[in-house]
């Protein structure tokens, strides 16, 4: 059962976003277009859900989501104006966005991994998924998916996948048992936004170089988003 966020105490609230709050739900990106078709979303809003039984990620993979082991959240823009720009720079955008709040937060090294993947020691911490809904090339509704392993638990990964991690494995037990997940779940939701708001005023390159910066040693960027051009370029939206 859906609902609003404010009235659930498993999460904080973020008051200048439309919050909502599920249970269970099969993706929080899913529930997320489906409020958009419903016209159920007035602004902005953030959804996170204790358990998806149908978690998605990049290229048709699913993604584990045991209940109360991770941090399920879709975060959705209906931007104002043109609202042009390719789907991969949100993801880049919202992997800045990761990586600074997990070390503020939580104090954990994150690493990214192109273009989507959070990784601390050589293993998957969290992931992100990124949508647009588009009319006449002018996106209309943009949805940035992200889970982040929390707790260990039991999750299934297909064979030569990598090995997941958690945030219990990595934080000393004194700080994790003071980890505030509903104020982590906030602090995640508006640096997303914030970052994304950078991305639709037109300074795609801060948000490449920033990324740059963050990413495992080593690996680098598709050659199509090396470039301030080809950033605004590129239209891969999905």
């Amino acid at each position: 059962m859906l609902r609003p966020y404010a009235e659930t105490a498993h999460f904080g609230f973020y008051a200048t976003m439309q919050p909502f709050a599920l249970d269970t739900v099969d993706s929080t990106n899913e529930e997320a277009k489906r409020l958009i078709r419903r016209g159920e979303l007035r602004e902005s809003a953030y959804i996170v859900a204790r358990e998806q039984t149908a978690g998605r990620g990049s290229r048709g993979r699913s993604w584990a989501s045991p209940r109360d082991a991770g941090i399920y959240l879709s975060v959705v823009e209906l931007p104002r104006g043109d609202g042009i720009a390719p789907t991969a720079v949100f993801t880049l955008a919202t992997g800045v966005a990761c990586v600074e709040i997990l070390h503020e937060t939580a104090g954990a090294a994150v690493q990214l991994k192109p273009i989507n993947d959070l990784y601390v020691d050589g293993r998957k911490l969290g992931g992100i998924l990124t949508e647009t809904l588009l009319q006449n090339g002018r996106i209309e509704a943009l949805i940035t998916g992200v889970g982040i392993n929390v707790h260990r638990a039991d999750r299934d990964v297909s064979a030569g996948a990598v090995e997941p991690i958690c945030l219990a494995e990595i934080i000393p037990p004194h700080r994790f048992a003071q980890l505030d997940l509903s104020a982590l779940t906030a602090a995640l939701v508006a640096r997303i936004h914030r970052w994304n708001a950078t991305v639709f005023s037109g300074r795609a390159e801060e948000v490449r170089c920033e990324w740059d910066r963050h990413k495992i040693p080593g690996t680098a960027l598709p050659k199509m988003l090396n470039s301030h051009r080809q950033l605004h370029a590129l239209d891969d939206d999905t």
